[in-house]
């Protein structure tokens, strides 16, 4: 009968130690994301807040025209782009912004690396070396100003 108990005490004692790691179900990373701020050239203003455009007349797709999610913050007139992290290189995208009432497009074509942090739990991904091929842009406050 001891050695039941003794077994029994053992099998019991390896599954909660195993079962035991650090890694919480709740526990994921943040999901990586960059912001940007439109701006018109001429102006300088934001063209959310002048009304140039709405935030329903933002597409954002990738080469294949995949949409890529994003959050437009009204409250502040700036996008959070949530690009894919899949590629560690030469990943583009592009933001369409399109005013069918005043017959007026804009495209920001956007260029992207990937880096990541292997961690206990899970992988984080961020976002880096942004660039806008064809548009002025400038970092500011950790938001991308382009221009227009």
């Amino acid at each position: 009968m001891k050695k039941i108990i003794g077994l029994f005490l053992i099998i019991i004692t390896v599954s909660l130690v195993s079962c035991n790691d650090k890694c919480d179900e709740g526990n994921q990373p943040t999901p990586a994301s960059f912001f940007v701020e439109i701006i018109d050239e001429t102006t300088g203003e934001n063209v959310f807040e002048n009304e140039t455009y709405t935030a329903q007349q933002i597409i954002i797709q990738d080469l294949e025209e995949a949409a890529i999610p994003y959050e437009f913050i009204e409250n502040l007139n700036v996008i959070q782009i949530f690009p894919p992290v899949s590629n560690a290189t030469g990943n583009s995208f592009a933001i369409k912004l399109n005013n069918e009432t005043t017959l007026q497009m804009d495209q920001i074509d956007v260029n992207y690396d990937v880096s990541s942090i292997v961690g206990e739990c899970f992988t984080t991904f961020k976002i880096e070396n942004i660039l806008f091929p064809n548009n002025d842009s400038e970092l500011v406050e950790a938001v991308h100003v382009i221009k227009i």
